[in-house]
């Protein structure tokens, strides 16, 4: 007698298993017949401006660079934002630098464009651009008191002579210029170029940074 109520017992579960494997694929089915519906509830505006936000999300950008000056010396540190591209393969990147040097010190603000070259080669995700555009800056130049008793320079004019603070641009020259650039990217992420900047501050900085 026990064996048969465990017979009837197991044939029993066999015969359940089937019917909830079926019924939990049944709810599976409706759950994602409900994502669908409420995907086809959604208003076409609200659609449009998800699909803006993503696209506008994808065209900016931010980040940071550092490197150095060779004409003149100095230590440069910058932020910059990124829009685009704009069309084609034309980016638009402004952004500020702060460069230090022994005896310079420089602020600057760079309105440049970014043109980078196609790639289709897969084998490398770095991609060549070049660029150009305005350069907008703050010059300062002078020895601190320290360094004239230092080098026990005499008769040089107080414009020269700067006992404060060195980011103090009271006594500064303004100076316009343009940009022109060199350099090698990845889609998203680390840079490295070359910024010479004419007719202002005369300067050449190897740079390298990250595009968040």
């Amino acid at each position: 007698m026990e064996n048969i109520q465990r017979l009837v017992i197991v044939a029993t579960a066999l015969l359940l298993v089937p019917g909830v494997a079926r019924a939990q694929q049944s709810t599976s089915l409706v759950e994602q017949g409900r994502v669908l519906a409420d995907q086809q509830n959604v208003p076409p505006a609200a659609q449009n401006a998800q699909n803006d936000a993503e696209r506008t999300a994808k065209r900016f950008g931010f980040g940071v660079s550092g490197g150095v000056g060779l004409d003149p010396e100095i230590v440069d540190v910058g932020a910059h934002a990124t829009f685009g591209p704009i069309f084609g393969n034309i980016q638009f990147r402004p952004g500020v630098e702060i460069g230090v040097g022994e005896l310079t010190t420089l602020f600057s603000i760079n309105l440049d464009g970014l043109y980078t070259f196609d790639n289709d080669s897969r084998a490398t995700a770095w991609l060549p651009y070049v660029g150009a555009g305005a350069n907008l800056g703050l010059s300062h130049k002078g020895f601190d008191s320290t360094d004239l008793e230092h080098l026990n320079i005499e008769g040089l004019p107080d414009s020269v002579v700067q006992q404060g603070n060195r980011f103090d641009f009271g006594d500064t020259d303004f100076n316009g210029g343009m940009n022109f650039i060199v350099g090698m990217r990845k889609q998203k992420g680390v840079f490295f170029e070359m910024r010479a900047t004419a007719w202002g501050v005369s300067t050449i900085r190897l740079i390298s940074g990250f595009t968040f």
